[in-house]
């Protein structure tokens, strides 16, 4: 009887074997699936860095794929592991001590080094410095001596986290905290963690281009890696063999990550991309094959919108004012110019799907709770969608206000530059002289940084998926600015939200809100908040930001709260007819 079941069992484990080797073809040389895609603009002159990523909901779509914090939050709000396959609560009230503890999984960076505890006490000791800038620094302001650290009166050595050993984590807070709201706070992807020896070798220009080709030091831990990236020709993302190993190396890991490949070409504009992806799903097979596009062109958005995945992607195209140029150090002139404006006609101008700015958090910021209704739905219509020019004059007029001189500063996008025409001429119509003027790349960013503009239009990109992570910021202490040394006072310079805008009144509602623990109280005042910050106006949101997503012959898509795809378990139909093709295009080489 043991023989008969000795010789069941091995029938039974070939049996398995044949029907996993059949998934793959059964060609050991088959890695899987190449997925040739259109998946967001050249990120070429984009910084990938993901603690700086503050204005380009594009980015956010490459970083999610190259990198993985300690939790992930998917569209619908629930809350699942990521590089964390574990953790524990240590609670002792009588010693104050509230501790939490994250066991890591075994995974290592894309050049093969193990990532550790320590690469997440690196990246968040380096947003808590004084002297670095990332809004991110409120999501970690639970951890015990956190502020003091960002303050400058304590170093980073003083923060509360620590490496145990190679996979464990240690956080210590100062009193005790909603873990599950921390958890959420993790699942940012500006916190993922960072290796110490690359960004410190290049802090300014590791995560962006420094030549073409790009230069590869953007080593990420994440299910993908980037192998080639050439401005204005194409990139290419391979699996990670290191991602979350289990046995020997790359043993398991068609487990975690099933496509080969994400294969982008830059060369193309958006209308041939479409007119590929097209040609695709009607059976062609050629070098040009586009299975994915994250995105369309305006005028093409009524052709495909039926059966798109269009996707929030917690970010709002945004008006910034400058609070330190004379004209809009005012509340009652930036509110009036934010009035004036009709959302409706902008959107209509953006086209793609995105929806008008009826406040300043973002559709898809998790409500109450993460499951239920979004913050936006809940705390309704703040911002009148059409606009009102005859209160805008109103305030105009109050504040003693007639016109003056400025500078709309804009990418140069098409799309993005008719929205500022649009602009400059509704405040000219006010009595204003406003031009508009294009920037792109390093220098555009370096002006958003370096608050060198008058008003400047950029994507508002939250940093996490709840509303604190989106209003905290405007607050002084919250606003994770970069802080100047004053080597006269022997301390550092307080830092403003990066518009240059601060409030007292507003400073202390979310000092107040920093230290609620009950969840529906919190919730309320950070409704008040953002009601409060509407008619401060630092910023005048115009549209939330969508993706766009349609791949018919691909399934096992999912997506992220932040909007951005997830190819984790992308399966493509007949995928070797697509990966066998005699001449694939140059740039993967």
């Amino acid at each position: 009887m043991k023989k008969m079941q000795k010789i069941f069992a091995l029938i039974l484990a070939a049996a398995m074997l044949t029907a996993v080797f059949a998934g793959c073809s059964g060609d050991p040389d088959d890695k899987g699936a190449y997925l040739f895609m259109y998946l967001a603009e050249d990120p070429s002159n984009i910084n990938l860095d993901p603690a700086k990523m503050l204005f380009s909901s594009e980015a956010v779509k490459f970083i999610g794929l190259m990198f993985e914090g300690l939790t992930v939050m998917d569209d619908r709000g629930r809350l699942e592991k990521g590089m964390a396959k574990s953790w524990r609560i240590e609670e002792d009230e009588e010693r104050e001590i509230y501790r939490m503890y994250f066991d890591l999984y075994d995974t290592k960076w894309s050049d093969g080094i193990t990532v550790t505890a320590d690469d997440f006490v690196f990246a968040w000791k380096r947003i808590l410095q004084p002297d670095f800038h990332s809004p991110a620094a409120a999501l970690l302001f639970d951890i015990k001596n956190a502020r003091a650290v960002k303050e400058g009166e304590m170093t980073v050595d003083d923060l509360g986290i620590a490496a145990l050993d190679l996979t464990l984590l240690e956080v210590t807070f100062e009193r005790k905290i909603d873990y599950q709201r921390f958890l959420e706070n993790v699942s940012s992807i500006a916190l993922v963690p960072l290796r110490d020896d690359t960004v410190d070798y290049e802090p300014e220009t590791w995560a962006t281009s420094t030549g073409d080709p790009i230069s590869l030091t953007l080593l990420s831990n994440g299910p993908f890696a980037i192998k080639t990236l050439e401005y204005n020709r194409g990139a290419m993302l391979e699996r990670s063999i290191y991602y979350r190993l289990e046995g020997k190396r790359g043993e398991n890991v068609m487990k975690f990550v099933k496509p080969y490949r994400l294969l982008l070409d830059f060369s193309r504009n958006l209308n041939n991309q479409v007119d590929a992806y097209t040609a695709t799903i009607n059976g062609t097979v050629g070098e040009d094959n586009i299975f994915f596009l994250g995105s369309l062109p305006a005028d093409r958005f009524e052709e495909f919108k039926n059966n798109a995945e269009i996707k929030n992607m917690l970010s709002a195209y945004s008006i910034h004012f400058n609070a330190n140029h004379n004209l809009f150090s005012r509340a009652e002139v930036r509110q009036a110019l934010s009035l004036a404006l009709d959302r409706n006609h902008i959107a209509g101008l953006a086209g793609i799907g995105v929806n008008p700015a009826s406040g300043i958090v973002p559709i898809g910021i998790v409500g109450e709770t993460a499951s239920g209704a979004d913050f936006r739905q809940e705390n309704g219509e703040l911002i009148p969608l059409g606009g009102d020019r005859s209160k805008a004059q109103t305030l105009l007029q109050s504040a003693g206000v007639s016109g003056g001189s400025f500078v709309i500063k804009v990418r140069n996008d098409d799309r993005e530059k008719a929205v500022a025409d649009y602009v400059a001429e509704v405040w000219n119509g006010l009595g204003f002289n406003v031009t508009v003027e294009t920037a792109q790349g390093k220098a555009y960013s370096d002006a958003i940084f370096d608050l060198d503009y008058d008003v400047m239009l950029y994507d508002f990109q939250s940093t996490g998926v709840n509303a604190w992570s989106v209003l905290a910021p405007f607050a002084m202490p919250f606003s994770g600015g970069a802080k100047a040394y004053n080597p006269d006072g022997g301390f550092y310079e307080d830092a403003t939200h990066i518009t240059g805008f601060q409030n007292d009144a507003y400073d202390a509602l979310i000092e107040e809100i920093f230290l609620i623990d009950d969840n529906k109280e919190r919730h309320e005042k950070l409704k008040q908040a953002e009601r409060m910050l509407v008619e401060l106006s630092p910023v005048a949101p115009l549209y939330f930001n969508t993706s766009i997503n349609k791949a018919e012959n691909v399934s096992g898509i999912t997506y992220s709260r932040f909007g951005f795809p997830i190819f984790t378990k992308a399966m493509l139909k007949n995928y070797q007819n697509y990966t066998t093709t005699e001449a694939p295009r140059e740039f993967i080489q």
